[in-house]
Order: structure tokens, then C-alpha cells, then sequence
């Protein structure tokens, strides 16, 4: 249950308290590679990756994201300070995203510069960039906390997006499938290049 992040880091996307890129060069993989430090005890149980955000799902059943900050994406109410580029900022430092009151996370579709998570009751929630409805509130409005989105009278199951994507699809209780956010090549599925979840009614 111990994580290690490499590769690009010029957010502090790998958690590992500076900006400094990992596998690029000698003598910085296997055991001089450092574990990403989720707090005392605590261990991963599933990661996601965005576009330069990560997120874990910790073994009780909470989240932390750390990264670029920008538009809200780590769920913390900050749109500006990104978090694990710095010393100190990791481990019992990292907040927890508040998903509500008793809510966990069961899976989490990372985008890019957004996240959406799949709450124990088989809610949706999701927050950061909005430009194109991919936070489904009807509206372009960034949001730096998470916010329910209305799947009408179903829970999801799953959900899925991509770390350069700006649309997320959830899988619903009933087998059917439900898509929101950009669709500028019919990424939705649904005969058309109308973005969904942008506009009130949608």
C-alpha cells in the first residue's frame, strides 16, 4: 500500500515535495526513489492520475490530491497554491477532500485541471475547471470544492475520464451509461457536438 510517483513534476504532481522530474535521469529509481508520504499510517489503496494532479484513496476510505491547484482541481478550496512542490506540505499536512458528512470515495475520474469522485452511496461529485460543463452544475463556474452532480434518479456505479480529457462518463446502477462536459468531436456519445452540463437543464 506504499506509493511512488515518477515522471513529470513541475507542479509537485509526484507528491514528493519539490519540482525536480523523477526517471529522467541515473540513479533515481528503485530504492532512491522516495515514497509519497500520505500521512502517519495511512497507505494508497487506488491512485489517479490527472493532467498535473494526483489523487489517492486512502485505506480509510478517504481522498487527498496534491499538484496544480489551479481552477480548484484538489479539492480544497484553494485555486492558487499547489501542493507538494514544497517541503512540509505532504503527509498529515495534506488535507483530505471533504466529500460531506460520513461520505468516502470509491473511485475518482481525474481530467484534466478537474476531478470527479464516486461517493459510498453512489453519488457523484465533482469539482475544479468548468469550461465546458465538465463539472455538470449547468453552468462554467470553476469550483474549488466538490459539488453533487444530478444524474437524475440513479446512483453510478463507476465513473471514468482521461488525464487530457474535459468530459467524465459514469456508469449507472441500470447498465446505461451518462457523459457530461466537452464534446466538441461527440466525445458524449450522443449523436451530436453539444457540451452537456454547461447550461441549466442539461
Amino acid at each position: 500500500g506504499l506509493l511512488k510517483c515518477w515522471g513529470g513534476n513541475s507542479y509537485g504532481q509526484l507528491g514528493l515535495g519539490d519540482t525536480e522530474n523523477r526517471g529522467d535521469s541515473p540513479n533515481e529509481m528503485g530504492g532512491d526513489l522516495p515514497f509519497v508520504n500520505l500521512g502517519t499510517g495511512r497507505t494508497a489503496k487506488s491512485i489517479y492520475c490527472g493532467r498535473y494532479h494526483t489523487c489517492a484513496i486512502l485505506d480509510d476510505d478517504s481522498l487527498k490530491c496534491w499538484g496544480d491547484a489551479q481552477f480548484g482541481a484538489l479539492g480544497n478550496g484553494d485555486k492558487s497554491n499547489n501542493i507538494g512542490d514544497m517541503a512540509g506540505e505532504m503527509g498529515d499536512s495534506l488535507p483530505t477532500v471533504d466529500l460531506g458528512t460520513g461520505r468516502t470515495a470509491m473511485a475518482v475520474a481525474a481530467g484534466q485541471d478537474f476531478t470527479c469522485a464516486l461517493l459510498d452511496n453512489g453519488d457523484v461529485k465533482c469539482w475544479g475547471k468548468n469550461d465546458l460543463g465538465q463539472l455538470g452544475q449547468g453552468d462554467t463556474t470553476d469550483r474549488a470544492v466538490p459539488q453533487l452532480v444530478d444524474l437524475g434518479d440513479v446512483t453510478a456505479t463507476a465513473i471514468f475520464s482521461a488525464p487530457s480529457a474535459d468530459h467524465t462518463c459514469a456508469f449507472l446502477e441500470a447498465g446505461s451509461i451518462k457523459c457530461w462536459g466537452n464534446n466538441e468531436y461527440g466525445q458524449l456519445g450522443y449523436g451530436n457536438t453539444n457540451h452537456r452540463g454547461d447550461a441549466s437543464g442539461e
